[in-house]
């Protein structure tokens, strides 16, 4: 059985699904998915019944892509559509309108449920006073209601499936919503969904071990992507060198993170494979400092069920070993 603590669909969705069921009485789903960790999560819980459709490769930017006439034809096909967010996929909404009207989409930061974190705005002024702005208390996810709400300007960070309660939560929604739409494997899917959820639960007591010994020194992230993992496993809070990705740093907030890289304020640098590498060489300078990288969306690995887990693991290892000084 489903376990309902993740599922708060609410009764117009469900009806919504069982009324398309009828158009997946063959049992074979046209489901697309926007990302490649989103798609691991969704790829796992259709094993051994359907495999989705990824949509976007790693040469696109979820932030701003246009799609290949063979993209297109996946939404045109499908039936149903996992993504994350306008403030993440921002095409979405114009292309599910144009090319997918009929499609159930299911956008998770619809789920209010989920833990949310604010975008850093602030550049210099807080980065000694890490966690004001972006509400922390994130131990047991208690107090998560109003993460969206507070303070003006305030962009909610996009990255949801980087905390692994968040990833627990979507694989559990991921599972109702196929049920509904094809109940005659409802069973597989809520077993794999199970599998799923407990190859999370591990993953996370690993994690916990392997951040328990480290130290919590200043570093910098390229971005604001990775705060979920911050906040889960109570580290502290990264020093961003671009708020997100329409706000480019400018030169006087790169100037500053160089100053503390040259004063040994920051032990760590991290990059992404997406990134922009120039960004880090100002703000690294000629100073000795180690780098590591961090991949919020598993460039470069295979698509598929194991995925999500092996961007996760990297990642933890990339901060744990950089952060202890192994790296």
């Amino acid at each position: 059985m489903i376990h309902k603590r993740f599922i708060p669909l609410c009764a117009a969705l469900l009806m919504a699904l069982t009324a398309a069921s009828a158009r997946a009485s063959d049992g074979r789903l046209d489901v697309v998915v926007s990302i490649k960790p989103i798609h691991a999560l969704v790829a796992g819980v259709m094993q051994g019944v359907g495999t989705p459709h990824l949509l976007l490769n790693d040469q696109q930017s979820p932030h701003h892509f246009a799609l290949k006439p063979s993209q297109a034809r996946l939404l045109q096909q499908a039936e149903l559509v996992f993504w994350v967010d306008p403030s993440l996929e921002t095409p979405m909404p114009g292309l599910l309108a144009s090319l997918a009207p009929h499609a159930i989409d299911i956008r998770f930061m619809a789920d209010q449920d989920l833990v949310r974190y604010q975008n850093k705005i602030s550049d210099d002024s807080d980065d000694d006073h890490e966690g004001h702005d972006d509400h922390e208390g994130h131990e047991d996810h208690d107090g998560h209601e109003d993460h969206e709400g507070h303070g003006r300007g305030h962009m909610v960070n996009p990255h949801i499936w980087l905390d692994l309660e968040n990833a627990r939560r979507m694989v559990w929604s991921i599972a109702a919503t196929l049920s509904a739409v094809d109940p005659q494997h409802a069973g597989a899917y809520a077993s794999n969904a199970a599998k799923l959820d407990k190859r999370l639960v591990d993953l996370h007591e690993v994690a916990k071990r392997q951040f328990a010994s480290i130290q919590r020194n200043k570093f910098i992230v390229q971005h604001d992507a990775f705060i979920y993992i911050e906040r889960q496993f109570k580290l502290p809070r990264g020093l961003v060198i671009a708020r997100d990705h329409d706000t480019p740093p400018g030169t006087a907030h790169l100037q500053h993170l160089r100053d503390l890289v040259a004063a040994g304020v920051v032990s760590c640098i991290f990059d992404e494979p997406q990134g922009a590498g120039h960004q880090i060489d100002i703000v690294a300078g000629t100073s000795f400092v180690r780098r590591a990288t961090l991949d919020a969306v598993g460039v470069g690995l295979p698509a598929g069920p194991d995925l999500y887990f092996d961007m996760m693991r990297a990642n933890y290892a990339a901060f744990a070993d950089c952060l202890a000084g192994t790296h």
